[in-house]
């Protein structure tokens, strides 16, 4: 598993606590916009 930037900079929470992130749930976002990570990924390739 590793951590990568996307284009997704904001969140909303109604208290701190809302904000804070567990592992579990930084994967599910990573799941639920692979497609969009993977074509940013894809567009970015030549950069790296």
């Amino acid at each position: 598993d590793s951590i990568v930037e996307t284009r997704i900079f904001d969140y909303h929470g109604e208290s701190r606590g809302d904000l804070i992130y567990t592992k579990e749930m930084l994967l599910a976002v990573g799941d639920k916009y692979e497609k969009q990570i993977a074509e940013d990924r894809a567009q970015d390739e030549r950069f790296r």
